[in-house]
């Protein structure tokens, strides 16, 4: 079986895909990654092969102006419709310009699969043009599906540049990783999956000795690209700063600049692993996307998220509805709130307890291995 992944140009949605990608490869099938070139040196250090299609593409020219919370002139609702416009108007752009290659790719290949990821629009339009399943991989919560009857018009333009109808972007199956109990419901055919961190090259290292509790601080990667600062990192920082616990905060090299003067509290560690980070933990602060979620799931400790764009207050409000997690909304975010938070999320076992039921239902889900008689089924009709 020859099966085609795409993935937008971020390692956030790419990484989910590779324990798939790895399982697929170990059954003796044949996968390729067409992805832009920025995303090569991540496809190629998870073993994988890319398929360079099209060119890099700035996006900033979507966001120019765009406010990370409502502005004193604008409402709550207007400004996640102008949020959900200029995401969909960047993810259809670049599709609209790598579509083409993509497409080209699969049919000179003669590709039986197509596995995207959700905003991967150009391997879904590719399985439609050449008739082959096209199965969705999630790597969170269901954002997409929750949020398809507010994208609909905005995608059907993508749909009729190639000439095709009204597609569901939903695909012909979804692969789910994240907990059942945690996931919106949806009318759709889905295979749960185990979800296995992977955060790029890994190093071992074993736990510190630290008589305090350890709380991981991360703010992703997106906010500060974005943002170019990462002032919501160190007002919880602040906010950490009285507690008798022991914070390490996990940062990407680039980042690290953008760090002022750090407490005394605070170990600074630069692209470590958050799969090996985080059973070194007892609880972590981050910005709610699903990633991050899933990571901290896994190592079953709670997690205090303060989420602000896209998929991450939808993420949030499920983690805390199940137990193992509080929120505080980005707009209010205090130092103050952090401190009385973080504490409370440390000092109620019933946080630690709810995280340690996701890890076990997490585990219990069949492994990536497990998929393949139904995709080779799938690919067979």
């Amino acid at each position: 079986m020859r099966v085609l992944m795409t993935s937008w140009a971020a390692a956030s949605h790419f990484r989910p895909l590779v324990p798939l990608a790895w399982a697929l490869l170990a059954a003796g099938h044949e996968v390729r990654l067409a992805c832009q070139p920025s995303l090569v040196p991540d496809v190629t250090a998870a073993g994988l092969h890319p398929v360079v299609t099209g060119g890099d593409i700035d996006v900033s020219g979507y966001w120019r102006g765009a406010d990370v919370t409502p502005g004193e002139s604008t409402g709550q609702k207007d400004h996640e419709q102008d949020r959900t416009v200029r995401a969909l108007r960047m993810f259809t752009g670049v599709a609209a310009e790598t579509t083409g290659e993509v497409v080209a790719f699969a049919r000179e290949w003669g590709c039986d699969l197509v596995v995207y990821e959700p905003r991967a629009y150009a391997g879904l339009i590719a399985a439609e043009l050449l008739g082959v399943p096209a199965v969705r991989h999630l790597f969170g919560v269901d954002f997409t599906y929750w949020r398809h009857g507010r994208e609909h018009e905005l995608l059907s333009p993508l749909w009729a540049r190639f000439g095709l109808g009204d597609v569901d972007p939903h695909g012909t199956l979804t692969v789910d990783p994240f907990p059942p109990s945690l996931q919106i419901r949806r009318p759709l055919r889905a295979l749960p999956v185990r979800p296995i961190s992977y955060n790029g090259r890994e190093i071992v290292s074993d736990r510190p000795a630290d008589e305090r509790p350890r709380v991981c601080v991360t703010w992703g990667t997106t906010f500060a690209r974005s943002a170019g600062h990462l002032q919501p990192l160190m007002t919880v920082l602040d906010g950490l700063r009285a507690l008798p616990v022991t914070v390490v905060v996990a940062v990407s090299a680039e980042q690290r600049s953008l760090l002022g003067e750090v407490p005394a509290n605070v170990r600074v560690v630069e692209s470590t692993p958050l799969s090996l980070l985080l059973p070194t933990c007892d609880a972590i602060v981050h910005q709610g996307g699903p990633g991050t979620a899933l990571a901290a799931i896994n190592s079953g400790i709670p997690q205090l998220l303060i989420p602000s764009i896209g998929d991450q207050p939808l993420c949030a409000e499920q983690v805390a509805a199940a137990g193992a997690g509080r929120v505080i909304p980005f707009g209010a975010l205090t130092a103050g709130r952090v401190r009385k938070e973080a504490a409370a999320l440390l000092g109620e076992a019933l946080h630690t307890e709810a995280a340690e039921r996701l890890r076990h239902e997490a585990r219990t889900q069949p492994a990536p291995a497990a998929l393949m008689d139904a995709l080779r089924e799938l690919a067979g009709r």
